[in-house]
């Protein structure tokens, strides 16, 4: 009985791996592997030749010459037993005469294989992929040469596997640079914009003020718009300075022992009279003390920025900020009804610059650096930053924080 052999089980996950890295399973047929099949049909001088690889339950055929069909079961492949042979050709002058394969379906039935000779794909790391082999009908041994031969073409077709590989890496890479010439480009569009509205209202102020028939002294609201539109704009420079310090490398922290409840609750008083200015709702539920060992100006940030976020994109109802403990984790979470996040957009809008397609549609304003900033901070405390959210039905953003020892938090004074 023919039967697959098989190898130590670490070495055969490496060895899949490997072949699975060159994506060239179950694709379409290609010239060069076609080519080098029939190279090896008539170096060989046999009727049947091919360019194999063998996966875990089967042997698939890249290209092949004299044969109808594209796949055997491994357990009764050749193959399977010529990809174990270093890198050298394995032959099997006559099948009938060979314990392991004398029972086989193809040496009993079409094709009726006798001589078989298989020269293993092996990668530069050494893990071997299929063969490049040869069949006939009658049986034989290939001489020195044809060994030779068929050696120097399997190397050929790792070369093809290589600058496939290769030319499909280029590929990805090329999108890549796409995407940032996108992002790019939408960046300064939006930043733009974001500098041109407040930068436009305040040289339309100044012109006013400015104006001899239009004393300041009749205008005094004037000066607040230009203040508010002034700090509208550092908090954008600010915003992008941040974006990029988290860019480059990881944040620095100021670590000490917080409460997060606390915390929330000066993030909802400050936001209070935001937030009903727009007639929304907003409360915190935040009893027990919950500490953590963070940085309070860089948590602060996180919190006030999902906070202004939900009050940004809910349109009406009611936003509520929590924070809990949650076994060994403490969980900072804002819930708002608002315009929700696609399932699509939830890893999106965690990126620079990149935004909700309904917070564009709607032309909601913003350079799109608030949560990608939220999530630097997360990271950086070594957190969890989650979002689970529907378009239409409000989104729960959740912060969870390795949660202090509370005996630890009283000895340093903080609760």
């Amino acid at each position: 009985m023919s039967g697959m052999l098989v190898a130590d089980p670490q070495l055969e996950r490496q060895r899949l791996a490997a072949l699975h890295d060159y994506d060239v399973l179950y694709t379409a047929p290609e010239a060069d592997f076609d080519d080098i099949a029939v190279l090896a049909a008539q170096l060989c001088r046999t009727p049947i030749a091919a360019i194999s690889l063998v996966d875990g339950e089967r042997q698939w055929l890249k290209a092949s010459v004299g044969m109808d069909f594209c796949e055997v079961a491994r357990e009764h492949s050749f193959c399977s037993h010529a990809i174990h042979a270093a890198r050298e050709v394995m032959q099997v002058p006559d099948a009938r005469l060979d314990p392991r394969f004398r029972n086989n379906p193809m040496v009993v039935a079409e094709p009726y294989v006798r001589f078989y000779a298989g020269a293993p794909l092996v990668t530069a790391g050494g893990q071997p992929l299929g063969t490049l082999c040869v069949i006939d009908s009658e049986p034989r041994l290939l001489n020195p040469a044809e060994c030779a031969g068929l050696r120097t073409l399997a190397r050929h077709v790792m070369a093809q596997l290589e600058l496939r590989q290769y030319a499909r890496g280029l590929d990805a890479a090329n999108e890549r640079l796409r995407d940032a010439d996108r992002i790019k480009d939408e960046f300064i569009s939006r930043v733009t914009h974001e500098l041109r509205t407040p930068l436009t209202s305040i040289n339309g102020y100044l012109e006013v003020l400015g104006d001899p028939e239009s004393p300041p002294s009749e205008n005094p609201q004037f000066l607040d718009r230009i203040r508010r539109n002034s700090d509208r704009l550092i908090a954008l420079v600010d915003d992008m300075l941040l974006a990029a310090q988290a860019g480059q490398s990881s944040l620095v922290l100021d670590r000490s022992v917080i409460d997060v409840a606390e915390l929330v609750r000066d993030a909802v008083a400050r936001n209070r009279v935001l937030a009903e200015g727009r007639g929304l709702e907003i409360s915190a539920v935040a009893g027990e003390p919950v500490p953590v060992r963070a940085d309070l100006q860089r948590l602060g940030q996180a919190v006030e920025r999902l906070v202004l976020n939900a009050v940004k994109f809910t349109p009406r109802g009611r936003i509520t900020v929590t924070a809990r403990a949650d076994g060994d984790d403490a969980v900072l979470e804002v819930r708002d009804t608002g315009i929700g996040i696609s399932a699509a957009d939830q890893q999106r809008v965690l990126a620079p610059f990149r935004r909700a397609a309904d917070a564009e549609r709607r032309e909601v304003q913003g350079a799109g650096l608030g949560l990608s900033i939220v999530k630097a901070i997360v990271d950086a405390h070594d957190g969890l930053l989650t979002i689970d959210s529907d378009p239409g039905h409000g989104t729960p953003i959740s912060i969870h924080l390795p949660r202090q020892d509370v005996s630890a938090a009283i000895t340093a004074g903080t609760v």
